[in-house]
């Protein structure tokens, strides 16, 4: 049955007689002299001294040192620096040189392409420079012949040579000098006279049959046209 009170407490008993510890001291040296037999000595007597001190845990000498941290990048941590590449200061190639020079006298086809430097003497060229302008500005002769090569305009004039042959266009076009004199539609220079106005001046010494009269310069050529 459940009792319906607790019985009163009854006084306490008188207090043990302390207790001496030389026994357990006399123990624990036992141990660690068992255990300096066994090769722990010096961390039982590390453990004794931590004990009999009641202080805080030191490094005992001759411990290793903590493991040091491993990275996988043995240099030290230094922010890269970067350098980016300078392009090359652009220098402008320089122009090629002219195609010819004031005073040759050049080849032209009959739709005034450039055909190369020729000579003054009527076998070869029928123009001959008279002014060249890397900027292809106007002519110092508005109404001077002129053609554009390698970036250069060449300004020119009529090279005719008396008891040559050349082919002459119809209206305005290119004068070019003829494959074989004699052949039909070639004229043969008879004679030239400067700032003439006609053919009244013409020589008589040779047979001619037509002149042509050009302005730029002026000038007529006695001819004899096949």
């Amino acid at each position: 049955m459940t009792p319906s009170s607790s019985p009163p407490m009854m006084p306490p008993p008188p207090p043990a007689p302390p207790k001496r510890n030389t026994p357990l001291i006399i123990g624990v040296v036992a141990g660690v002299l068992a255990l300096c037999l066994l090769g722990v000595c010096g961390a039982v007597v590390g453990g004794v001294a931590f004990f009999n001190r009641g202080g805080s845990p030191e490094r005992p000498v001759g411990f290793p040192s903590p493991r040091p941290v491993e990275t996988d990048d043995p240099s030290p941590s230094v922010e890269p620096t970067y350098t980016f590449p300078t392009a090359a200061p652009t220098t402008e190639a320089p122009p090629p040189p002219p195609p010819a020079k004031i005073g040759q006298c050049i080849a032209v086809s009959t739709t005034g392409q450039f055909q190369g430097i020729g000579n003054c003497n009527g076998t070869r060229g029928t123009y001959r420079v008279v002014s060249i302008d890397r900027s292809q500005g106007d002519c110092a002769d508005p109404d001077s012949a002129y053609i554009t090569e390698d970036g250069y305009r060449m300004c020119l004039e009529r090279h005719l040579v008396r008891f040559r042959c050349y082919k002459f266009p119809t209206g305005r076009g290119w004068i070019v000098g003829a494959p074989k004199c004699k052949a039909k539609g070639t004229v043969h220079i008879i004679d030239i006279v400067p700032g003439a106005s006609n053919g009244n001046r013409c020589t008589r010494d040779y047979k001619w049959n037509r002149w042509y009269r050009f302005t730029d310069p002026t000038v007529v050529y006695c001819v004899m046209k096949y």
